[in-house]
């Protein structure tokens, strides 16, 4: 009996630090209210008297119409035309709904934090907002979760599709993540998720970017040509600055120690270095190809992330 109590105890701790309960998740439903994520307007390739919030193929047909002086001749509905022996043109109206994809890093590297919680806490919990955020506006939800292997979930207004995605992503929170086979995992991944994406469709990439090499880069470069593309960037303050200090710092991941020198300034200047060289790498890639970043960190309160949210996808 005192084993049980010790672990339920153990588990209740670790709550919102080191893992995500389902229910918590689900509570997260209640913040939405909260959450202000404005659509941008993008010009649509047919002629119109609106802009469309939608890339590519966001546009159904509607029906053919005789055509009329200023109709764009690139819509011109040659088999209707033929076979009334006058023009017509096709008439376009934009698609109710959009698949929205939630693409989630739940790798090694995500399992970790010196404050606030870790960081694939904070990504569980980004997601579920945006889940019932995407549910509430009549969208359908999809998404991949990424722990070295990935788990696919097709868009769906479902909720019980919703409540399947969030099981699966509370149970990857607690458990141990896959091991990645090769620094070509995150290419992999976002090769895959470049396929699955359907053109005019929102996607949401949550991740720390370690190991974002130019070829992965590259995918989500190809996804944002048809989609509108938002990456989420989450880290902690440790991986951004080394503590102020000469002494040494112990790390550990509850099996192996690594004890770290701060003193040391050369090891600390090369430390800077690659972190800043890291973070230009990415912001240079969102502004080139004009995809919104937004940086998290795992020290922020539940209010400065919803801020941060708002204020980033608007």
């Amino acid at each position: 009996m005192a084993t049980v109590v010790e672990r339920n105890r153990s588990e209740r701790s670790g709550e919102g630090i080191v893992f995500r309960s389902l229910q918590a998740l689900l509570s997260l439903q209640g913040q939405v209210r909260t959450l202000r994520l404005a659509k941008k307007h993008i010009r649509s390739r047919h002629a119109g008297l609106h802009r469309s919030v939608h890339k590519g193929r966001g546009m159904d047909f509607a029906e053919s119409r005789m055509y009329q002086p200023g109709d764009d001749i690139r819509s011109i509905d040659w088999r209707v035309t033929a076979r009334s022996g006058r023009v017509h043109t096709k008439v376009f109206e934009e698609e109710r709904e959009k698949p929205v994809l939630l693409w989630v890093d739940l790798r090694p590297s995500m399992f970790f934090a010196t404050r606030g919680r870790f960081k694939s806490v904070v990504a569980a919990d980004v997601a579920s907002l945006l889940l019932w955020k995407t549910l509430d506006d009549g969208d359908r939800i999809g998404g991949l979760l990424q722990n070295g292997e990935h788990v696919e979930f097709k868009p769906s207004r479902s909720r019980s599709a919703a409540l399947h995605f969030l099981r699966e992503l509370s149970d990857m929170t607690r458990g141990k993540p896959v091991v990645e086979r090769s620094r070509s995992d995150l290419q992999a991944s976002w090769t895959r998720l470049r396929r699955v994406t359907q053109p005019g469709s929102q996607v949401f990439v949550l991740s720390d970017f370690r190991q974002a090499n130019p070829a992965a880069l590259r995918q989500l470069a190809m996804i944002a040509e048809h989609s509108q593309l938002t990456l989420i960037a989450i880290h902690d303050p440790f991986e951004e600055k080394l503590p102020a200090t000469s002494g040494s710092l112990r790390l550990t991941d509850g099996k192996r120690n690594l004890l770290l020198n701060l003193g040391l300034r050369l090891w600390r200047d090369r430390y800077a270095n690659r972190v800043e060289q890291t973070a230009k790498t990415l912001q240079d890639f969102s502004r080139s190809h004009r995809i919104p970043l937004v940086q998290l960190s795992t020290a922020d309160s539940d209010n400065e992330r919803l801020l941060k949210l708002s204020r980033g996808l608007r």
